[in-house]
């Protein structure tokens, strides 16, 4: 496969949380050029087929991603095989930490933020009812994923 790296004026300012991230080959490629603009697990919340992520990957290049055709082609390969379509599996809402909220949930950075540190000052939730008391998420999309939560 061959990349073409478009050279734009891009200016990124992302932090990239490589703890978060399922170790393997194209690790390292990924936290370092997805993690320029954004942060990769983000990124890698979508579940994608390869072709949808070859898709995705072209785009950020057309948008000023820079890198090598190996840097390219290792990303490609370690979202294809970490962050494929198949469905997640569920969430224990009492020890998932940001990366799990966002990907299983599809939760927001900020509302999985206000999850934990709700959960951190008020101990465990014991039903999806305790969600309701989370200041900043929204209870109705979370309870609408409920199949995914367990306790």
């Amino acid at each position: 496969m061959k990349w073409v790296i478009v050279f734009g004026l891009f200016v990124c300012a992302g932090l990239a949380r490589a703890d978060v991230l399922p170790d393997g080959p194209g690790k390292a490629a990924t936290v370092r050029v997805c993690g320029r603009c954004h942060s990769p697990e983000r990124a890698a919340s979508m579940h994608q087929r390869r072709s949808a992520w070859e898709d995705t990957i072209t785009k950020m290049i057309k948008l000023g991603a820079q890198g090598s055709d190996e840097e390219f082609e290792a990303i490609l390969n370690y979202l294809s095989k970490n962050f494929g379509p198949e469905a997640p599996a569920p969430v224990n809402i009492n020890k998932a930490n940001m990366i799990d909220l966002q990907t299983t949930l599809a939760m927001r950075r900020s509302q999985a933020r206000a999850l934990i540190a709700y959960r951190e000052e008020h101990g465990d939730f014991h039903s999806l009812a305790d969600l309701r008391n989370v200041p900043g998420i929204d209870f109705e999309k979370l309870e609408a994923k409920k199949s995914r939560i367990i306790f």
